[in-house]
Parts: C-alpha cells; structure tokens; sequence
C-alpha cells in the first residue's frame, strides 16, 4: 500500500512537470528589481506567478542588448525591463509589452553638477550599460556620440567613480543602490523624466497567447506588495544629492 502511494504521488509530480510552460527569460540587472545575485522584487513576481500557474521560468542575466537580439532570433521568450512605449521603432517590429508596468525615473549622476549642462560634455563621458544608449540619446535629445556603454552596471559605476566618465545615467534606484552600497558619496542627480518599465515579448502568435496570459496572471498578484521595497525610493525630489543611506 506504502508503495502504491508514494508511486501515485511520484507518477502526479512527473505529470505535474510535463505539464508545465517553460519559458525562458533574459533579465539584464537592474537593482532593486533585478539584483546581480539573481533574486530582485520583479524576481519575486515572477516566482509568485509559477505559484499560482501553470508557467515555469529559466531566468538568466544578460545585457539589454543581448536580451534583444535573442529575443529577435526566438532564443529566449521574455525579456526585462523595457522602456514600456518608449523602445525604438525597430523594437517593436519584433517585440510587444505586457500591460504590466512599474512607474520609474531616469536620471543624471555627476560628482560635479556643471555636467547637469550637456553641452559641457564631450564626446564619450556619458556612460549607462549596453542596449540603452540609443533611448537615452533620444530621451536627452544629444547626440548618440556622447555615450559610452558597458556590459554590467558594476562596471559602469567603476569608471564613474574612477573619472572615467564625467555622468553616468540610468535608473535612479538601480544606481543609487549600488552607491549606497560602495559607500560612495558626492555624487549629486537630476531627474530626466518617468520611465515606466515593463516587460517584453515576441511580436507574433506565440507571444500574443504568453502575453495574453501574464496579463491575466499579473492582475491576480498584489503588486503593492510586492514591490512595496521600491516605493521609498520615490519620494526623493527630482535633483539633489544621493543619500547615504534610504
């Protein structure tokens, strides 16, 4: 009788699988929501949705850019974040958004706060990670010859604070963490404006249908709390010095 149970629970566990959606996803790091670590408050999302679905997640870091081009050429079926609306032209003749979005700010970060002018700024000294320079030279409405990009926000924030760069731009929260956490201090910021982030899919039958059922799925979690973490990051002014401590 022992037997049968644990093969009757055995043979439901392997159908349980076997019924189970993989996807897999690329998630280029993007604190607090992506952390380096692999965990993060979007992370937390998705893991609740395997909870109360049928969906399974590969989750792997990746540059933005390498998000895209997989996504483009079918090697990986979701990609985070993107600029929700806000991608370019091309973007959207392979990829299309959920519904789901997460209110955030872009900002300018210089340890001196003439570089909040961007005509002080040469060639090369603006620096945010790969994938993105084209947004943010048209967000900025500068030339897309100012940027230099890098494959991890670690390094990013290593040639900032090396003078490498004279501004680094990006998400507010992701480098003002990542500050937070080097103990760096100094460094003053200015908003460039709300960028709300979300996630991305195919543009055809596929993701249609996957897009179609994480919209529904997202609806039934408790997205405030989830990302409740986040919030008092918000509340900052929109230009000031970085804080020591949140």
């Amino acid at each position: 009788m022992k037997f049968v149970l644990w093969l009757g629970i055995l043979i439901n566990g392997l159908s349980f699988s076997c019924l189970a959606e993989k996807y897999h996803i690329g998630m280029e790091v993007f604190p607090p929501f992506v952390n380096a670590q692999g965990n993060g408050l979007t992370i937390d999302m998705l893991h609740d949705i395997e909870d109360i679905s049928d969906l399974e997640f590969e989750i792997e870091l990746m540059t933005y850019a390498r998000a895209k081009y997989q996504l483009k050429n079918h090697q990986i079926d979701i990609i985070g974040h993107t600029p929700k609306n806000l991608e370019t032209p091309e973007f959207y003749k392979y990829a299309q958004e959920l519904d789901w979005l997460i209110d955030t700010t872009s900002d300018i970060f210089a340890f001196d706060r003439q570089y909040f002018d961007l005509s002080n700024l040469n060639k090369d000294r603006i620096g945010t990670t790969l994938g993105n320079a084209d947004f943010f030279a048209k967000k900025m409405n500068i030339t897309r010859d100012k940027f230099i990009e890098t494959a991890t926000m670690g390094q990013l924030i290593d040639m900032f604070v090396k003078g490498r760069i004279d501004v680094l731009v990006f998400e507010r929260i992701s480098v003002m963490s990542l500050l937070q956490e080097q103990k760096v201090t100094g460094v003053y910021y200015q908003s460039i404006g709300k960028v709300p982030a979300s996630l991305g899919v195919a543009r055809n039958s596929s993701g249609n249908k996957l897009k179609h059922k994480l919209d529904v799925l997202i609806k039934q979690l408790p997205l405030d709390e989830i990302f409740s973490g986040y919030f008092k990051y918000t509340k900052l002014p929109s230009t000031g010095e970085v804080p020591i401590v949140m």
